[in-house]
């Protein structure tokens, strides 16, 4: 019994001098036609970006939708939990958990708000070539959704 209490010990004592490292992050610009985006219940869809930066560290993922403004709105959640859809044509689901909201105010600072949620990322069927991102969440400020398609580099019939 000794031996064993002794064993796990040095085992835990072991895993507590090993180093942690920051998992590394993986951030990718999608270009495309920004289809929808509402902040806090106002629909603000011609001022938004082309771009749609999808970041991923370790388990958290999150789809950033930018206005020409510098607004910019994350919906972010973990990857864990992403529900796989079995059945044929049912869209694939990513959780949200926050939306997190960046502004760039008069004077040339940033604000940045963490607002708790449920809510979710779809990835619905889109035509050849192209992906559709639609991501929608309530929060206390407000409903926030953003739909963007990537744009397709293949030529028409490939």
């Amino acid at each position: 019994m000794l031996t064993r209490v002794l064993t796990l010990l040095l085992l835990l004592g072991l895993s507590c001098t090993v180093e942690s490292h920051a998992q590394p992050l993986t951030r990718n610009v999608l270009k495309g036609a920004c289809e929808k985006l509402v902040i806090a219940g106002k629909d603000v869809s011609p001022t938004c970006s082309d771009s749609l930066v999808n970041m991923v560290q370790g388990r958290r993922t999150s789809f950033d939708f930018t206005s020409s403004d510098g607004t910019t709105v994350s919906f972010s959640g973990t990857g864990m939990p992403q529900d796989r859809q079995e059945e044929v044509g049912v869209d694939a689901l990513q959780p949200v958990s926050a939306v997190i909201l960046t502004v760039k105010t008069a004077d040339g600072g940033i604000t940045r708000d963490t607002l708790m949620t449920v809510g979710s990322c779809r990835f619905p069927a889109s035509a050849p070539g192209r992906s559709t991102v639609a991501c929608a969440a309530d929060t206390q400020r407000g409903r926030f959704e953003g739909t963007f398609t990537t744009a397709s580099d293949a030529a028409p019939g490939k």
